[in-house]
């Protein structure tokens, strides 16, 4: 199978609100790296060239010093190549996030191995934004704010990495996606680690949840717009004392969200930052 490859170079400077662009136009990930001190490269590929041209477009308007190059690539093996860039991810002296392929008895390191198994869907650990919601859980964990109890909804949840966090803590909860690549890969991960009936995944939005339906702990790594839009539908499902926590969100974009949460009666949240991205945490039961 052939793909295009998109190249695109940017100002180091401007590497995380480039990415915050790509993630509203990109929903099966990138890969990313220095290229020199002052430009980083992002490498996208793309199975129609439709959507290839759709994103140079864009970026050659919102983005026009930036440079690109499309060239096409032999799909060889996905998952192959994957594994040469792929780096375990040490998440807050709680989690490590490992591929498949790596040693389960030694290369956890002693933390709770999250086995994610390569394919295009977002959510490896790698981006700060996932890296984020990880700290948020191991955090919530720490604090106890969250149990074995506690049931969770992991909303646009991609790879499922964050929901596998949650049940490889012993909780149990709902993960939904509305990309169907999605929520096969996360069914292939919950199976890949033993938790496949802790976590009922399904193709959707929040709407798709009975009506009544609430949660201790209710995840979105998103992105800002939707976020802020979606806040009185969120609220609505955490039980009273339950937690909510945010990602997706450039620090620029963090008091717009908080200001939709407090129109809903939450008060200001704790942030995790990383980079220029963002973590917004509420715990109810302050």
């Amino acid at each position: 199978m052939k793909l295009l490859r998109v190249e695109l170079l940017v100002a180091v400077e401007s590497e995380d609100p480039f990415a915050g662009f790509l993630a509203q136009r990109i929903s099966w990930g990138w890969e990313v790296e220095a290229l020199d001190p002052a430009r980083t490269r992002f490498v996208i590929y793309f199975e129609h060239d439709a959507e290839a041209q759709s994103l140079i477009r864009e970026v050659r308007e919102a983005w026009p010093e930036a440079g690109f190059t499309v060239s096409t690539f032999e799909d060889r093996d996905w998952s192959q190549a994957w594994r040469e860039f792929f780096v375990p991810v040490r998440i807050a002296d709680t989690f490590m996030v490992l591929p498949p392929w790596l040693d389960r008895e030694t290369d956890a390191a002693g933390l709770i191995p999250l086995y994610i198994e390569p394919k295009m869907a977002f959510g490896s650990g790698h981006h700060a934004t996932t890296a984020l919601c990880l700290r948020a859980v191991a955090m919530l964990w720490r604090k106890q704010t969250v149990s074995r109890q506690t049931g969770f909804l992991d909303l646009g949840t991609g790879s499922g990495i964050l929901a596998l966090a949650c049940a490889k803590l012993g909780m149990s909860g709902t993960a939904l996606d509305i990309d169907p690549v999605a929520v096969s890969n996360a069914q292939e991960n919950f199976v890949l680690n033993g938790v496949a009936d802790k976590v009922a995944v399904q193709k959707g939005g929040v709407e798709s949840l009975a009506p009544n339906q609430q949660v201790g702990l209710l995840l979105a790594n998103i992105l800002a717009g939707p976020l802020a839009r979606m806040a009185p539908a969120l609220v609505r499902r955490l039980q009273p004392g339950g937690s909510l926590v945010l990602s997706g969100i450039l620090r620029d974009q963090a008091e717009r969200v908080t200001n939709a949460y407090r129109d809903q009666g939450l008060s200001l949240p704790q942030e995790l930052v990383e980079g220029e991205w963002v973590a917004l945490i509420w715990d109810l039961r302050d």
